[in-house]
């Protein structure tokens, strides 16, 4: 009888736990506690340095339902050990307890920038879409790409898994989970009565607009940032794909994103960010199209767009950054081959007169 009360007890605390992460839905919670409802993906993943003899491991929760890191673990080694030894395949409560262990050894070194690195790289290259894919092929590429530039290391190797589970195990597990901050009633009020809200005709097509911004916390003003030789046309792009945006109201919300990202010149002038497309609308107004764009956790960047142009997207940003610098490379080369060219003439010269002189 002892045994069944334990089994009633336990259930009922994961419900009671589960209620935490289903806003209040009893049925969900139960879906939860059974393990039939995952809202959270962990990302396992090792590391090595060589330049700096140093490896580590790292665990992230992704709430893959709500867009937000739950929670990151991480532990930074003075030698290759721990990636030699770290099993990323074993289940995550296993990798999560042998990362404690490894923070208790001799040889770990503090990793607490690794870790506040690790969570705003993850958060500015987006990595939500991907994560709700198991799209474990592109995140293997970017988390290797984050450790690189954190360590400021082109030798530094990444190994990544990924593993569903729900909030629910991540809570018992005695983890602290980092709950994405809602801004208070003043502050919510105080940022809308910012926003410029303009009267107009309640239309079927302003009433599908509104219905798009309704699903933001706050709707910013933005603009596409044109490439017209290597962009792509704005026709052609899709949702989910990202693109650089410029924020150009100069409001508070839209000088916050700019600080987060830190894009800003050496004069302080903001510089595009990258947004993922969430909503493209044909402007029934006008012509073009409408863009919503995710900047940051709830906040849409409104782009109206009414020539067929062609925008820098982040893939054609990155193409034309690396065709700059190829050029570049292939400069020296240019200058190079005018020099031989000129001292051979002046050779050739040279010899002709010695020529005339001796004859």
């Amino acid at each position: 009888m002892a045994g069944q009360n334990d089994s009633v007890s336990e259930k009922a605390k994961k419900i009671e736990t589960a209620l935490k992460y289903t806003a209040g839905d009893m049925e969900k919670a139960k879906f939860m506690a059974a393990g039939k409802l995952q809202d959270v993906v962990a990302i396992k993943g090792k590391f090595i340095i060589p330049d700096y003899n140093q490896s580590g491991a790292f665990i992230a929760f992704i709430n893959t339902t709500q867009e937000y890191i739950s929670s990151v673990k991480t532990v930074l080694s003075t030698n290759t050990g721990t990636y030699t030894k770290v099993r990323i395949f074993d289940e995550w409560k296993s990798l999560y307890k042998n990362i404690e262990a490894y923070e208790t050894g001799g040889d770990a070194i503090d990793s607490g920038r690794l870790t506040a690195s690790l969570l705003d790289l993850m958060i500015k290259r987006d990595v939500f879409p991907d994560v709700q894919k198991m799209n474990l092929e592109y995140l293997s590429v970017a988390l290797q790409d984050m450790i690189k530039e954190i360590f400021k290391s082109e030798k530094a190797k990444c190994q990544v898994e990924l593993e569903k589970t729900t909030s629910m195990d991540v809570e018992l597990m005695g983890i602290e989970i980092m709950l994405p901050e809602s801004p208070s009633p003043q502050e919510t009020a105080t940022e809308a009565s910012e926003q410029d809200f303009k009267k107009v005709p309640d239309t079927p097509f302003r009433k599908k607009l509104s219905e798009f911004e309704s699903k933001a916390s706050f709707i910013v003003e933005g603009c596409c940032v044109l490439s017209p030789v290597k962009g792509k046309p704005i026709a052609e792009l899709t949702a989910g794909e990202r693109i650089l945006v410029s924020l150009t109201a100069g409001d508070p919300v839209s000088e916050r994103i700019i600080d987060a990202y830190k894009a800003r010149d050496h004069e302080g002038k903001p510089l595009p960010v990258v947004g993922r497309v969430v909503e493209i609308v044909p402007n029934e107004e006008s012509k073009g199209v409408i863009l919503y764009v995710l900047v940051a956790k709830g906040i849409y960047s409104k782009i109206v767009e009414e020539e067929p142009v062609r925008i820098q997207t982040e893939m054609t940003h990155i193409a034309a950054s690396n065709g700059n610098s190829n050029e570049e490379m292939k400069e020296p080369n240019n200058w190079i081959t005018i020099l031989v060219s000129v001292l051979f003439v002046i050779l050739v010269i040279s010899i002709i007169i010695i020529i005339i002189f001796v004859t």
